[in-house]
């Protein structure tokens, strides 16, 4: 059975919804749950469990309006469905599947509160520098020069590249190398010796 998220759960006529209020945000205003069993229950238990858990994702992000939370059981395997509400018209979606509804609670609301946490983020990211979340990873793969830095153009052997590196106190010096007039390299190895590079076209 596949885990792509059913949002036919969440509109279905005739499922009976328990309704209810948690948890305060920072501006004193609740948050709507709305809460449906798919599947023939004899006991509260299970819907008064997903109530304790939702009612901590508040603490991830203080602008949820609404959580919708649906439970069913089809072939055997519990399913827990969850949608929330948010600020600027933003939905977040979850979906577990196991073999035990408790299990899929648990599984749903983490994956949830992980989405919470990086919308937060965003917002703050937005708030801060204008960037939207999604452009972050195109603006950190522009690398940028920063620095120049000028080699000796006098063919050298490599002893004599050491002695110039030595001095300098870099970590490498490129160098011409005085049997080829090719450019080559010398740094500092962890180990405290000195190596060579010796770029050559194949």
């Amino acid at each position: 059975m596949g885990t792509a998220f059913r949002t036919d759960l969440l509109t279905a006529t005739g499922v009976p919804w328990y309704d209810l209020t948690i948890g305060i945000d920072q501006k004193g205003e609740s948050v709507d749950v709305r809460i449906a069993e798919r599947y023939e229950s004899e006991s509260d238990a299970l819907r008064e469990y997903a109530e304790k858990k939702v009612s901590g994702l508040p603490r991830y992000f203080d602008k949820i309006q609404s959580l919708d939370v649906v439970m069913e059981v089809e072939r055997g395997q519990h399913r827990v469905e969850m949608v929330g509400h948010l600020v600027n018209k933003k939905t977040v979606k979850a979906e577990a599947v196991t073999d035990d509804m408790y299990a899929s609670v648990d599984q749903a609301v983490e994956k949830l509160q992980r989405q919470l946490v990086k919308y937060k983020e965003q917002l703050r990211v937005e708030r801060k520098g204008g960037e939207k979340w999604e452009s972050e990873p195109e603006a950190e793969s522009r690398s940028r020069i920063v620095t120049v830095d000028s080699y000796i153009r006098k063919p050298m052997s490599p002893e004599e590249a050491v002695l110039e590196l030595e001095d300098s106190g870099k970590e490498f010096l490129v160098f011409f190398h005085e049997q080829d007039d090719y450019p080559a390299v010398v740094f500092r190895r962890a180990d405290g010796e000195y190596g060579l590079i010796l770029p050559r076209r194949s």
